[in-house]
């Protein structure tokens, strides 16, 4: 049995949750590195190059999200995150140079904003990724989502891109 198989036979990874507060009180170097495993399943993950500062990753299904929400993250990521929140390829979003002791009040804006960590990373079950204009067009063509952000006035910076003859 690998270590991670190990860890995980030896206590549920969300059960890490109620230890959140205890931890945050005594500082990260108290969590034992096991426990460092099962915060993935709580979305907070350790970063070995910038110790000290972990990353947090919020579940947001399908990439939708209200004003309310990405204000809320915004403003964690403003007073926590040194300002920056990455949009992942899974449409989740990740706060980074969190230190632990923030991360009870972190979860507690997040719930109070309608938004969760839980389960965004290890193996658990990944983020349902949509598309903004699924439905809307006949097909979902990328042509027909052109023609449709075109006519509601969006345009791009950027040249079309050019294939090599």
């Amino acid at each position: 049995m690998n270590k991670i198989e190990q860890i995980k036979a030896e206590k549920d990874g969300l059960e890490i949750g109620a230890d959140i507060p205890r931890y945050a009180e005594l500082g990260w170097q108290s969590i034992q590195e096991s426990d460092l495993e099962r915060l993935k399943w709580w979305g907070v993950f350790f970063r070995k190059h910038t110790p000290g500062h972990f990353m947090m990753r919020i579940r947001i299904p399908n990439g939708i999200s209200n004003a309310a929400q990405l204000r809320a993250i915004a403003a964690i990521a403003q007073r926590y995150g040194r300002g920056v929140a990455d949009i992942t390829t899974r449409q989740q979003i990740q706060l980074r140079w969190i230190q632990f002791e923030h991360v009870p009040s972190i979860l507690d804006e997040l719930r109070a904003a309608g938004l969760v960590t839980l389960q965004t990373g290890m193996d658990n079950i990944r983020n349902v990724v949509g598309c903004a204009v699924a439905g809307l067009t006949r097909g979902g063509h990328a042509v027909q989502r052109r023609r449709l952000a075109t006519r509601a006035g969006w345009r791009a910076a950027a040249p079309h891109r050019r294939r090599p003859a």
